[in-house]
């Protein structure tokens, strides 16, 4: 028995080593068989980055430019795994400015369509020497540059909060400054109504506060000034009733009306510091005779009330009215 089992320990180590040597021989086969066929040359495409540098001075980029072209080459297999490990590293370089020659103005704006085909020499010689171009993708960039202008725009400080219960805003929430000078192209200068500041997350307040906030800028905007101080104030207020007479709105000088009630009552919520301030002349409701056809009641309508206060309220929100004819 003992013999036996040694028997067939040792088969087994024989079977062990076959197995091993096949599989060797496998591994070296398939390393020949792969450095061959990188050996060999093959067309591949590349997503290849590209820095455009020297613009023209005063202008500003208007339009879009990709980020990357698809180059089609062809070269050998060794070559190309190669290049895709590096090439995140060596973006191609496009000299804008060497085509200014070439651009066309309209309306004070430089227009150029640069088409890859005829750089294809330039971008070529930025590759390896071991690759050949064979196409480019796309096969042209649109350029679109706006003059530089500037222009005074005001700030618009952003902020996420929420006011602790008996307290209002004092004034409004402010920069300083509120307002700055950006420099941007013209074509897009108008339609920049504010500068926005980062988003302040000041949460529930109670109290005054104060901050430097940096200022977002959209793209190709800048300024001298990065940042502002936004300031909050705020007060404790207190709740105020009125009873302000009811306008009437287009009604013909041959008639006279009549409302039930020709007043309304107010309540409002007003700073301690505004509390004398506000008069009857800051509110202005009313009603339209020309709703007199729809109704036997008119609606009243708030067109005027002070920025200052807060949740205005008023009743009656309708009235009845009575036309009568003017006595001439």
């Amino acid at each position: 028995m003992k013999m036996k089992g040694s028997y067939f320990k040792n088969r087994n180590i024989r079977i062990d080593r076959n197995i091993l040597s096949y599989i060797i021989c496998v591994i070296i086969a398939a390393i020949l068989w792969f450095l061959n066929a990188l050996n060999k040359e093959y067309t591949s495409e590349i997503s290849y980055p590209v820095r455009y540098t020297d613009f023209p001075k005063g202008k500003y980029l208007v339009s879009s430019l990709p980020s990357t072209i698809t180059l089609e080459v062809k070269a050998k297999g060794f070559t190309l795994v190669g290049y895709r490990i590096s090439t995140s590293f060596l973006p191609i370089s496009l000299d804008i400015n060497s085509y200014s020659n070439y651009m066309l103005e309209k309306d004070n704006i430089l227009e150029y369509t640069l088409k890859l085909s005829t750089i294809k020499d330039k971008i070529n010689n930025q590759l390896n020497s071991d690759i050949k171009l064979l196409n480019i993708k796309p096969e042209e960039i649109y350029f679109k540059f706006s003059p530089a202008v500037s222009k005074v725009i005001p700030v618009k400080p952003m902020v996420d909060y929420s006011l602790k219960k008996q307290y209002i805003l004092k004034d409004k929430i402010s920069a300083v400054p509120d307002s700055i000078l950006v420099s941007g192209p013209a074509s897009l200068m108008d339609t920049l109504s504010y500068i926005p500041t980062e988003t302040w997350k000041a949460g529930e307040i109670n109290k005054n506060l104060s901050r430097t906030i940096d200022l977002e800028f959209p793209p190709n905007f800048s300024a001298d000034e990065k940042s502002v101080k936004v300031n909050i104030e705020l007060e404790r207020f207190t709740e105020a009733k009125r009873n302000i007479p009811i306008s009437v709105w287009n009604l013909p000088d041959s008639l006279n009306i009549k409302l039930f009630p020709n007043t309304v009552e107010i309540s409002y919520e007003i700073g301690l510091s505004r509390y004398d301030k506000a008069t009857d002349q800051d509110f202005e409701f009313i009603v339209n005779y020309a709703e007199t056809q729809n109704s036997s009641f008119l609606p009243v309508e708030v067109v005027k009330f002070p920025p200052y206060i807060k949740n205005l309220s008023y009743t009656p929100q309708k009235v009845e009215y009575i036309l009568e004819k003017r006595n001439h």
